[in-house]
């Protein structure tokens, strides 16, 4: 409680502090990745802004120092003096990722980490989560980042910010920077290198934290044999906050992705991506490659884990699957060449503003610097 109280004071004083407009912050929740670092790695920078990233651990400042960027360790005297100093704090969840209790008259800018299928932030109403966001003076004492709001939120479509921004970030249109994820503009730009016939597993996590993989969800051993008929491959990737506990070394056609690293060469190579409530499917779009959607626990999920959007339910662009053997039928199609939902695909492609034509950050940067 006195940590709290101490930095409701420094965020009180910081504001009395003299921003420099070309100096902007950069973090992300995860190390190193999502939508603040290609826009942090963006080259187009004609107003010279010192670019600034705040790493959450030693591992994440060896990363980016070894780069050849400037970057510092949260809590050092050198990071709380930029945060205290730039004008722009970039960020992909939350402020509290750079320092909250720095940013009084800083502008917040939030390019969030994705299109939500879930309910998100003060959408949410159901789940372990809910009490974070439920406006309560013990919510807004605990999580004072959460309330502190931000001043922009980065969202690639007008659709996207109607049924879910607006209320989520409690945000007005004139909060909205209309302008697509600097992810997908480096997404669209990679290309794949793999000879090898890729699937890639990517499904989100349960907010009851439950161990969901069990041989009657994927049964290693049948999803092995049908890459070694089939010379594919079966990566995996689980969502960074999954606590689940397998061992893929057995088997020789199924790689296991660390959960921490960042998702985009996995996105490239694949020539299929299987998930389930994750929105790293919007993510994918942008290849207009074939989907699934693996809802083996949709019930479930629906009851014990966070609400999902009306809007997000009716998308339609890929199959929807309840079981494994279904799963491996529809992959078989698929290598065959069997591609049912291309109109359907490009339909969710128009609506959620995927149809890319920036090949970089220009028209964001510019509108940033104006700020």
């Amino acid at each position: 409680m006195i940590d709290k109280l101490f930095k409701k004071i420094i965020y009180f004083f910081s504001g009395f502090i003299r921003r420099n407009q070309k100096k902007w912050v950069f973090a992300s929740h995860t190390n190193f990745g999502d939508n603040a670092r290609y826009l942090f790695l963006d080259s187009h920078n004609p107003q010279k802004i010192r670019k600034i990233w705040i790493a959450k651990n030693k591992k994440e400042y060896n990363l980016v120092t070894s780069l050849g960027y400037e970057c510092y360790l949260k809590g050092s005297f050198k990071a709380k003096l930029h945060a205290l100093t730039a004008k722009n704090f970039i960020y992909t969840c939350y402020v509290s990722d750079i320092g909250y209790q720095y940013s009084r008259k800083a502008n917040c800018i939030n390019l969030w980490h994705g299109i939500p299928l879930k309910k998100i932030e003060f959408d949410i109403h159901q789940g372990p989560l809910a009490k974070k966001f439920n406006h309560t003076l013990k919510s807004r004492i605990k999580h004072p980042e959460i309330y502190r709001g931000h001043d922009y939120v980065l969202c690639p479509s007008k659709y996207v910010y109607e049924y879910s921004f607006k209320s989520a970030f409690h945000m007005q249109k004139k909060q909205i920077l209309n302008f697509p994820y600097p992810r997908s503009i480096f997404l669209k730009s990679m290309s794949k290198t793999s000879k090898k016939i890729e699937f890639l597993y990517a499904p989100t996590w349960r907010d009851n934290q439950k161990n969901f993989i069990q041989k009657d969800i994927l049964d290693f051993n049948l999803i092995n044999q049908f890459c070694a008929e089939h010379n594919c491959i079966f990566k995996i990737k689980f969502h960074p906050n999954t606590k689940v506990d397998i061992d893929t070394t057995l088997f020789k056609y199924i790689v296991l992705v660390d959960s921490k690293d960042d998702p985009n060469q996995c996105l490239a190579e694949a020539n299929f991506l299987i998930t389930d409530y994750s929105s790293i499917f919007f993510d994918y779009l942008v290849f207009d490659r074939p989907i699934l959607f693996y809802v083996f626990d949709e019930s479930e999920y629906k009851s014990k884990s966070r609400e999902i959007y009306s809007e997000a339910e009716d998308i339609n662009c890929g199959h929807k699957i309840y079981n494994q053997q279904e799963l491996l039928n529809i992959m078989s199609k698929l290598i065959e060449g069997q591609d049912f939902y291309q109109i359907k695909r490009k339909i969710t492609i128009d609506q959620f503003g995927l149809e890319l034509t920036d090949v970089n950050n220009k028209r964001l940067y510019q509108y940033l610097s104006e700020l």
